[in-house]
């Protein structure tokens, strides 16, 4: 069995891709598109709900930092290892691949024992071999780190609805967030991100607010005491 040979389509998307797909396209939200003329920032840099908000978007960067990491390294062992599978002779004629043992065990017979011990020894050693690869350049280590970056945001967005805001631009900065999470992982057409959205749109513009800019500017001002979002979350990618 000749690992160059493998065809099998990179048919299942990790969540962590396809989250990071969903955020990119977060590009087109609210203030995506829209000039930022006559912005004044008003947020409170001691309003908790600030801090909080400030907190998520920067474990949620290092969430997305993770998961490039991730698809380049699934992509690496994909190209030069290949998806684990064996090939296997049918006593009919004719062959089937199989991916896991589970797969392959639905095609044994008495009749084709010799044949399915052949697959079953050519898969354990493909498999060995995505093994080794594996820990040479850390692919589940870096699962594992996004796994603990995701527990850290959603940590952090189960405290939002108890954390009150004392500021206008701790309101903003929280129903960026909520929008930042929410509309993207369901139709953003459908109830209630559109009136969400108009709610943060028209509190912006009242105030003459950019939430995304309160935020970003207000962890520039205490960037020596959060150190980066590794420290915010408790993890070193």
């Amino acid at each position: 069995m000749a690992d160059s040979d493998n065809t099998t389509p990179l048919s299942f998307v990790t969540r962590r891709l396809l989250m990071m797909q969903i955020v990119i396209a977060a590009g087109l939200g609210p203030f995506g598109a829209r000039a930022r003329e006559n912005i004044s920032i008003k947020g409170r840099p001691d309003d908790p709900a600030l801090r909080l908000c400030e907190s998520w978007h920067e474990v949620h960067r290092s969430t997305l930092v993770l998961c490039r990491q991730q698809q380049q390294l699934e992509t690496y062992l994909v190209k030069a290892i290949g998806f684990p599978c064996a090939k296997m002779q049918l006593p009919a004629g004719g062959e089937k691949t199989a991916h896991s043992v589970e797969s392959l065990d639905e095609l044994y017979s008495p009749d084709n024992e010799a044949a399915w011990g052949r697959a079953f020894a050519d898969l354990a050693a493909h498999q060995a071999r995505w093994d080794a690869a594996d820990v040479e350049i850390g692919f589940s280590r870096t699962d594992e780190l996004i796994q603990r970056s995701e527990a850290a945001e959603q940590a952090l967005l189960d405290d939002l609805p108890l954390t009150p805001a004392c500021s206008v631009g701790g309101v903003l900065a929280k129903l960026l967030v909520i929008l930042s999470y929410g509309e993207h992982w369901e139709n953003p057409a459908e109830f209630p991100w559109p009136h969400v959205r108009s709610v943060l749109d028209d509190l912006a513009r009242y105030h003459r607010i950019d939430p995304r800019t309160i935020v970003a500017s207000s962890a520039q001002g205490r960037h020596q005491e959060c150190k980066g979002s590794a420290d915010v979350s408790g993890i070193s990618p």
